[in-house]
């Protein structure tokens, strides 16, 4: 009867720690949100400077590559890695202009002398998109720490029960 208490203590402590890390990156998701939204509204604010001060015709759609528009690929993409316990971790590369003769860098769309606001938007949309894969891996391991609190009631309640 003695071990059966002591299994039970150890998974109470163990479903105690493993709430308060859900905790903390539940905090953790919510701070990273916020800091996306920011960087997201302070970038269209730097974008909204730009176009006031180059005029609405030359920061505009018109500036965009459309389907005639020669191919290009993109400056940052999102790598996947297989983590720990399986569950995949993503981080942002850089793609550089000598490994692909196809990146473009998306200021010169807008011209070769842009606005100082247009490089600032850029940084911020830049770091909005690398705080929006820092999020996706801490709602990773929430997920799997969410997985791991359920799966410790189920023996709590059956160490309970008999």
């Amino acid at each position: 009867m003695c071990n059966a208490n002591e299994d039970l203590d150890k998974i109470c402590e163990t479903l105690d720690k493993l709430t308060l890390d859900a905790l903390y990156l539940m905090q953790e998701e919510i701070d990273l949100k916020l800091n996306i939204e920011n960087a997201m509204s302070g970038g269209e604010a730097h974008l909204a400077k730009s176009r006031y001060i180059l005029g609405l015709t030359n920061v505009s759609a018109l500036q965009l590559p459309t389907e005639n528009s020669p191919e290009f690929s993109a400056g940052l993409k999102v790598e996947v890695d297989e983590a720990l316990l399986g569950r995949n971790v993503y981080n942002l590369r850089e793609i550089k202009k000598t490994e692909d003769e196809n990146v473009q860098e998306p200021l010169r769309w807008f011209g070769i002398l842009v606005p100082q606001n247009l490089n600032f938007a850029q940084k911020m949309f830049r770091q909005a998109l690398q705080w929006s894969v820092q999020a996706v891996n801490v709602q990773n391991q929430l997920r799997s720490v969410l997985q791991s609190i359920s799966n410790l009631k189920e023996v709590k309640t059956k160490n309970a029960s008999s």
